[in-house]
């Protein structure tokens, strides 16, 4: 009786270990989305910024600068 309860516990962290793993692994893709390769999603959520009035004009041409300058770098390491 001992024994098939310890092959039963066995069975669910294995179980519960490939759940991690997958889980692990959908997490992972996750992060690369068309998202996060959108050049243009920077711009797209600051200008949703400034039209919520989280920042003014100055702040928003600030920024804008600094990404299109961000924008026009050389890729690192290529």
């Amino acid at each position: 009786m001992t024994t098939i309860w310890l092959v039963a516990v066995i069975l669910v962290l294995v179980a519960a270990a490939a759940g991690a793993a997958v889980g692990a692994v959908l997490v992972a893709r996750r992060g690369i989305t068309a998202d996060d390769t959108d050049p243009d999603r920077a711009r797209r959520i600051l200008d949703e910024r400034l039209a919520a009035g989280e920042i003014d004009v100055a702040e928003h041409e600030r920024i804008r600068t600094a990404l299109e300058h961000h924008e026009h770098r050389e890729p690192s390491g290529s």
